[in-house]
């Protein structure tokens, strides 16, 4: 093995133990039943971007092989596989071995980019994709157990813990159809509990995530001044009528 390979890897389905633990690097298992394709090459071009990195090393794994520095925006393609990207300050990889999935590992930067979500989001949907492609690739249900989310997402309201920002989220919600904060009021404060949420990791699944994320567009084309309200946007009354919606689905 190169310098990059014998640092970044234990085995050719493996990161090595040591890599990972310096700056608390994760890893997350992505779906990938066409190989090394687009839209894979996609997550690896947004975590090099998020890491600071215009540039990846593309490390084959048999012996003697040299690496190849390649630019983030131009030089990606499919490869053939087993193949190892690393960025050149080894803050990031993925490997990808053909059997249906590829890893990524990283900092938190790198997978942030890779993800969008973080990363136990992106077990979760790892799992979710697993059991549907286990048919041709038996070996995925494993790979998801290996790498289970660290915190389970919560499924239904009840099981939001009362101090937690979800129910701030939630409280704030209630708050704004009683009519005890006005709209601006309510779009202030449900997206600092959102951003903190998030921040925090708390997550939910479908169908909870789905209501929350109507809640979340809605306001997106809310404006908070009503200077700036144009034709089209949200009135008040809809704002009020589209969270008490949410709230009924969430009850329900």
């Amino acid at each position: 093995m190169n310098g990059e390979r014998e640092t970044v890897l234990a085995g050719p389905r493996r990161f090595a133990g040591e890599w990972l633990a310096a700056g608390g690097k994760s890893v997350v298992p992505i779906i990938a039943p066409s190989g090394l394709d687009d839209a894979v090459l996609d997550r690896l071009r947004a975590g090099a971007r998020s890491a600071g990195a215009d540039e990846v090393l593309r490390c084959a794994l048999e012996p003697g092989s040299v690496p190849v520095r390649l630019t983030v925006d131009s030089a990606l393609a499919p490869e053939e596989l087993p193949v190892l990207f690393v960025l050149p300050d080894l803050s990031g990889a993925l490997l990808a071995s053909g059997e249906g999935y590829v890893l990524a590992a990283g900092t938190r930067e790198f997978l942030l980019g890779v993800t969008l979500a973080g990363v136990d989001y992106a077990r979760d949907a790892f799992e979710e994709e697993a059991q549907r492609w286990a048919g041709q690739y038996p070996g995925l249900p494993a790979v998801a157990a290996e790498y289970s989310p660290v915190v389970r997402a919560w499924a239904t309201r009840s099981e939001v813990p009362a101090d937690s920002c979800m129910a701030r989220m939630l409280a704030v919600m209630e708050s704004f159809v009683r009519g005890e904060l006005s709209g601006p009021e309510f779009a202030k404060a449900w997206g600092t509990a959102w951003r903190l949420s998030i921040e925090g990791g708390e997550r939910v699944r479908p169908p909870f995530a789905r209501v929350l994320h109507e809640v979340f567009y809605l306001l997106e084309d809310y404006p908070i001044d009503p200077a700036l309200r144009e034709p089209g946007d949200p009135t008040d009354e809809e704002l009020v009528a589209g969270v008490h919606e949410a709230l009924r689905r969430l009850a329900s």
